[in-house]
């Protein structure tokens, strides 16, 4: 692989991790703020400043999985989600994968409460998808990667003010479920060492999670 294709994998491999990270930090500032404020009224400037000690435990733990550089890390800047901007309702059912139907009914408190709950679900099982994918891409460059793909889990979901074992361990099963298959069956065209790579990483991280 070239420096240039390396380059380009390594951009992809952060988007890839940061936009569920930027979806979390979104839904984590709505369930926060809770049920009874209005979306326009959530802060994710003040989210970010509350909750700014674990998003650095994060980050920085993200950064040694992927052996990223800080023109690569420079990307959370470029997505913004760490910078004040508006919530909306539209933006909280993509990151629940439409849940809900586009309609009039999107902002009222039942629909915003399924959308948040999906979301981060999803956004979970994304992001711990996307750790996998680069630690396997690391391949043995990076030490005792998976220790840091729990830990991140867990900060994760106190952004969401869920319990970090218990959502942790649920976005584990629902990754094995949904996206390791898709690797790991015979009929996929992934090679021999990449899907040795993944089934060691599902059996540690089921090890550690549990």
């Amino acid at each position: 692989m070239t420096n240039e294709n390396i380059k380009i994998a390594e951009e992809s491999l952060g988007r890839e991790i940061f936009g569920p990270l930027g979806g979390i930090v979104e839904l984590g500032a709505v369930v926060e703020a809770g049920p009874s404020r209005s979306l326009e009224s959530v802060s994710v400037a003040d989210f970010v400043a509350r909750h700014q000690e674990g998003l650095n435990r994060i980050t920085f733990d993200i950064q040694k999985i992927g052996n990223f550089a800080s023109t690569i890390m420079a990307i959370i800047d470029e997505l913004g989600w760490n910078q004040d901007h508006k919530i909306t309702a539209p933006s909280l059912l993509l990151w629940s994968g439409g849940i809900e139907e586009l309609s009039a009914q999107l902002e009222s408190a039942d629909s915003v409460q399924r959308m948040l709950r999906a979301g981060s679900d999803l956004q979970m099982a994304r992001l711990l998808h996307a750790l996998v994918g680069a630690a396997v891409f690391r391949n043995e460059i990076v030490e005792a990667p998976a220790p840091k793909i729990a830990r991140i889990m867990r900060n994760a979901a106190t952004l969401l003010g869920i319990d970090p074992n218990d959502a942790s361990l649920l976005a584990f099963r629902m990754w094995r479920t949904a996206f390791l298959p898709a690797i790991l069956m015979p009929s996929t065209l992934a090679p021999a060492a990449t899907q040795k790579a993944y089934r060691e990483f599902a059996h540690e991280l089921e090890d550690l999670l549990n």
